[in-house]
């Protein structure tokens, strides 16, 4: 898949958005998890709770490894589309230049 410069430069910024949002996300689930994991603890007994807490938490790190790779192969696939090495994901400017191609 091809995608023009400023395809690419989109693409590489929605995936470093998605990428800081999902931080968030992890920690939003992860509360739930626990309070859900706890009211079940609280209404019936200890180890439904830690059975509710172990299947939602396999079920988030499953969501997160599959987000998480969905992000990484977009990144690449823009740097491709780019023709810029992988490298170029720690420069600090990085933002500066996908506005100036989009810009």
């Amino acid at each position: 898949m091809t995608l023009t410069k400023k395809q690419a430069a989109q693409l590489c910024i929605d995936a470093i958005n998605s990428e800081l949002k999902l931080k968030r996300k992890v920690i939003i689930a992860t509360v739930n998890i626990v309070i859900i994991s706890g009211i079940i603890t609280y209404l019936t007994s200890w180890y439904f709770g830690l059975a509710c807490l172990l299947i939602c938490g396999l079920l988030g790190q499953f969501a997160h490894e599959r987000m998480d790779n969905s992000i990484q192969s977009r990144k690449l696939l823009a740097m491709k589309s780019l023709n810029w090495q992988t490298s170029e994901l720690e420069n600090p400017d990085l933002m500066a230049k996908l506005t100036k191609i989009i810009g």
